[in-house]
């Protein structure tokens, strides 16, 4: 809508005077790139997926239970606190990917701390069904894919 405003306001302006019209196109130059610069450095400051880090093993001193056997640790690495992050739990023999299963953490994690908590299989998140594989003798990973951060509060 602005674009189609500001198109509508240059070509008026260059009907009446071509000089006016170069003014104008200047000037909105001008305010497009302190717009651009404004934004850029916004996004720069706000937290990232790269922000939060999920890393996943199945020691069993970790998580004794076996029917919850891979502990999944988050990690907020910003500044701000962490209030949900979806992940996906992946699991590799050699270089294939046996298991992946997709979660969600609504556990609230200040900044520079961390959350752990021990997860179980779902069966049907395995690449292969009929094989039954110990969770031990997999290499864990955790992917994060979406993250939710507290705004920052109004002055």
């Amino acid at each position: 809508m602005g674009w189609l405003i500001g198109g509508a306001i240059v070509l008026i302006t260059f009907l009446f005077s071509r000089r006016a019209g170069a003014v104008v196109v200047a000037l909105l130059a001008v305010a497009w790139v302190g717009f651009w610069l404004a934004t850029d450095r916004k996004s720069e400051q706000e937290p990232s997926n790269q922000s939060v880090s999920i890393s996943a093993n199945s020691d069993p001193r970790l998580c004794p239970n076996p029917e919850m056997p891979v502990s999944v640790r988050i990690t907020n690495r910003a500044d701000k606190t962490l209030q949900a992050v979806s992940f996906s739990l992946v699991a590799r023999q050699r270089n294939s990917i046996i298991y992946r299963a997709s979660h969600t953490s609504d556990e609230v994690i200040a900044p520079g701390d961390f959350f752990s908590t021990c997860y179980g299989l779902n069966p049907l998140s395995f690449a292969i069904r009929t094989v039954r594989y110990d969770p031990r003798e997999l290499n864990w990973a955790g992917e994060t894919s979406l993250t939710r951060f507290a705004s920052p509060k109004p002055h």
